[in-house]
Formats: structure tokens, C-alpha cells, sequence
């Protein structure tokens, strides 16, 4: 019997603050097991269209919790030369210095709010696997599993690339009895599944025709699964699985297409996609929406630039300062993207700069700003890197040489080796990507990340949670913890 999906984590934790976010998650198990008993029978959740499409809502609510907002940029640029943590705190310096331990409480909450999303939307799709057609048309309930699929693919892939072997099962499991408490016991508490299932669960979940086909199309941004998106990130996934000297990158250019063939152009100004105004462009892929209203605002914009709306006003460290080194990259007098990624601002601290000019996060200005979870340009430079590695210098710089035009930069010069190119590549999507979330994943997938940042290999995971091996005694902890 086939076991995929997580089954560990049915509480978020909400680490050190309050937050606008009250969504819990339903239960995350899946399929149904083969009944022994009566007792073991599994009932349909929903009775109607409107239930499931509710439950499906509240997965896409979930993605609005604390990760996305202030952990996937401690990963994704904290990690990484990108930036200084600027924040105070043990758990946030852990990330600075690429030293996590398992008892980090951010990791924790990374563990436990991933795998909330992952079982919140296996149990929309298991559930609305057994609604009878009385109770939902055949066309809408396969719309709300293709959805619900493509979110589980999504961080699923952030899992698998975090931890490597990960716990999950594909099994809906009934009520918990003595009777049944032994056969089940293994399904509630799993060992941890391989890092090739896992990546075969994922591009299950992105199949062109059971998954793809049946999301909507869209040639702008969106807070909604769509076959633009999904395209991507299947680009991502192949991108990322296996080694660089054995993956087809012919098939990450192929999905590269299919994604930019959707209809998204760049923007011309570079600086409108950080703005209110800028909301779901033609570049914008997979945006979180957020609003001023209280519950539904972006708690991103406090943690990286300030403390009230309509006004930079510093009272604290802010999170994710830009590294001596990154701003040394920038053509500083021509690059549009340095004002936009940076703002300077008077601060009571001198921690890394001058306390009356010191560098904040930018892409995130105001309360309701959305976060741009994937966007043109990243699918663009992620086909420029393939076509690098299939043997297509010119055309990768040539890709480059776009997104500088965009910038107001100059153009490299297409005559480049293939080691040349390979760089030149990582360097547009560093300035192009920065302070998105995307930096620890590109140096990780292009086996750069022990000669770039000096950190030693094993560090390359993340720790498996103490907290999660204390309720799982099956996990095991990866190497070097």
C-alpha cells in the first residue's frame, strides 16, 4: 500500500509572538485503510461542494502563518551571504551562522506549520475522493484535489529540500480504538520516507494531465493555484532532484516554457512589483493576498522594515540587513534594483552600519503588500540555468541580458565559457532575487553552498526537530546533529 504524507503535526506554533492567524489545521491524515472492522469505516467530511471548497480555502490560509512571512527569508537569505539575521535572539543567530541545532524553536515551527499545510490538504483531497456525485459534480471535485495537490507539491519540495527524508503517509486513517491502536500505530507515528519517493509523491502531484490540466489559467499574478504556477514550480522540482550531473535539464527547460508560455511578461519598472499598487502583475506567478484588515495583514512588513504603517519609524532590529558584500555587487549609481531592495533609514543601533544610515529590507513597504512567492523573472533565470548545464552559454546570457536590461544595466557579453556563464547566472538571480527567499536553495541546488558560504556539508539539511523525535520515536535525527 502506497505511504505518503505527513501525519506528525496538527498544531501551529505561533514562536515568540502573537499572530494575526487562526487557522487550524484539520486533521492530516489520508487515505483510507483497508477497514477490519465496522468500527474502522471511513465517513465522508464533506456534504456538499461549498464544505470542501471551504477546507480547501482554509489550506490556502495556512500559507499566510509565520513561514512564508519571516522563516523562508531566515532560510532563504539569513542562511546565506544575502544578509545579516539583524534580530535579536539564540534561534535567529542560528540561522545567521548556519549553525541549527535540533532544539531550535523556529525549526520547529517551520516542521510543524509545513507539514499542517501538507496533511490540511490531504485531507481535502482524500475527502473529496469519497464524495458521491449527489453531493459534488465530477468536474469541481477533480478542480479542488488538482488545487489541493499543487499546495501539497509546494511544500512538499520545501520539506524535502530543508530535511531530505521526510515522515508521511498516504493513509486516512479512522477513529482510534484498542482494537485497531497496534495496526495503526505505525501510520500515525512513521519513519521517515526516502528522499526519491518523496520527490516521485511530489511530481505525482504535479502530473500534466491528473493535476496541471485542470487548474486555471492565468497570464498575471494569482493567490490561487494555476497552471502557470504549477509549470514552474514542476521546473523547480526537476531543477532540484538528484545531482547536477544527472539530472535532464532539457525537462526543466521544456516546463520552463510551458510556464512563461502562460502569457507573464516583466514588468517595465523593476520597483512597481514592491508596491500596493503592483499587486498581481504580469509577472507575479503565486502571490499570499494581503489587506490592511487587522487579520489579514502582512506581518512581513513589522519584522523587516518598520514599525507602523505609512512611515519607515525604527524602534528594534530589523530582520534580514543586507551583507557588506551583497551591496558591493550592485551597481549602486545604475541598478534600479538597489533602491528597491533596500531602503536606508535612521535606526537606534549600529550593529553592522552607521546608526544614521542603515540598510532595511524593501520589498516589503507596506502592511498590505503580498509576498511574491514566484515570479517571471525567477523561471526565466532558472532556464538560463539550465541551458547553461545543456551546453547553451550564449542563450542563458542572452536570458541575463534581459533581466539587466530591466535593471538599466549593461549587457554581458554573450561570448562566455560555459564555467563563465554558470557564474554570471548565479549572480543575476542573487541581485534579481534577493531578499525573496531564494538564495540558500540556489546554492544548495548547484552544489555551491560549502564553497560559497564555508559551512561545513552536513549543514546543507536542516535538523530534524527535537521536539518531533521526542513524540516520534521512529524519526532519526540527520547526520551531524
Amino acid at each position: 500500500m502506497k505511504k505518503l504524507i505527513s501525519i506528525l503535526s496538527l498544531t501551529i506554533l505561533l514562536a515568540g509572538c502573537e499572530k494575526f492567524l487562526d487557522v487550524k489545521p484539520t486533521a492530516d491524515l489520508t487515505r483510507p485503510a483497508e477497514p477490519e472492522t465496522e468500527n474502522d469505516a471511513i465517513v465522508p467530511k464533506y456534504a456538499s461542494e461549498a464544505e470542501a471548497q471551504a477546507e480547501l480555502n482554509g489550506v490556502y490560509a495556512i500559507f499566510k502563518a509565520d513561514i512564508y512571512e519571516m522563516e523562508s527569508f531566515l532560510v532563504g537569505d539569513v542562511m546565506t551571504d544575502n544578509c545579516y539575521v539583524g534580530g535579536d535572539g539564540v534561534n535567529e543567530e542560528q540561522f545567521d551562522n548556519v549553525a541549527l541545532t535540533a532544539t531550535n524553536n523556529l525549526v520547529d515551527v517551520m516542521w510543524q506549520q509545513y507539514y499542517a499545510i501538507i496533511g490540511s490538504a490531504t485531507t481535502v483531497i482524500e475527502n473529496v475522493r469519497l464524495m458521491d456525485a449527489e453531493a459534488i459534480a465530477t468536474d469541481a471535485a477533480a478542480k479542488i484535489i488538482a488545487e489541493a495537490r499543487f499546495l501539497r507539491a509546494w511544500v512538499l519540495f520545501d520539506v524535502v529540500r530543508l530535511w531530505g527524508a521526510a515522515p508521511l503517509t498516504l493513509e486516512l486513517l479512522p477513529p482510534i480504538t484498542a482494537a485497531n491502536l497496534d495496526r495503526l500505530y505505525p501510520l500515525m507515528y512513521p519513519e521517515r520516507t526516502g528522499v526519491e519517493e518523496l520527490y516521485d509523491q511530489i511530481l505525482a502531484d504535479l502530473d500534466d494531465d491528473d493535476v496541471i490540466s485542470l487548474l486555471d489559467s492565468y497570464s498575471h499574478g494569482a493567490f490561487r493555484a494555476s497552471k502557470g504556477a504549477a509549470y514552474g514550480l514542476k521546473a523547480k522540482v526537476l531543477a532540484t532532484r538528484g545531482s547536477v550531473a544527472t539530472r535532464d535539464y532539457s525537462q526543466v527547460i521544456l516546463y520552463c516554457d510551458k510556464a512563461i508560455a502562460e502569457g507573464y511578461k516583466l514588468v517595465d519598472d523593476f520597483d512597481s512589483l514592491w508596491t500596493v499598487a503592483g499587486k498581481f502583475s504580469t509577472e507575479g506567478m503565486l502571490e499570499l493576498l494581503f489587506t490592511t484588515e487587522a487579520e489579514q495583514h502582512n506581518w512581513a512588513y513589522w519584522v523587516l522594515l518598520s514599525d507602523i504603517s505609512g512611515e519607515v519609524s525604527v524602534s528594534w532590529r530589523r530582520y534580514c540587513t543586507p551583507t557588506k558584500e551583497l551591496l558591493a555587487k550592485f551597481d549602486t549609481e545604475h541598478d534600479v534594483r538597489y533602491a528597491s531592495s533596500f531602503y536606508w533609514a535612521k535606526v537606534p543601533y549600529n550593529t553592522w552600519y552607521p546608526a544614521g544610515n542603515y540598510p532595511l529590507a524593501y520589498k516589503i513597504r507596506q502592511k498590505d503588500n503580498n509576498i511574491i512567492l514566484l515570479r517571471l523573472a525567477d523561471i526565466l533565470l532558472l532556464k538560463a540555468e539550465a541551458l547553461v548545464e545543456n551546453g547553451d552559454a550564449k542563450g542563458a546570457v542572452e536570458i541575463v541580458n534581459t533581466i539587466r536590461t530591466r535593471a538599466h544595466i549593461g549587457a554581458l557579453d554573450v561570448k562566455m565559457s560555459k564555467e563563465q556563464a554558470r557564474l554570471a547566472v548565479e549572480n543575476e538571480r542573487q541581485l534579481e532575487l534577493v531578499l525573496e527567499g531564494q538564495r540558500w536553495y540556489d546554492l544548495v541546488r548547484n552544489e555551491r553552498a560549502v564553497e560559497v558560504l564555508g559551512i561545513e556539508p552536513f549543514r546543507q539539511l536542516l535538523p530534524i526537530p527535537q521536539s518531533q523525535m521526542d513524540i516520534n520515536t521512529r524519526l532519526t535525527q540527520n547526520e551531524g546533529y
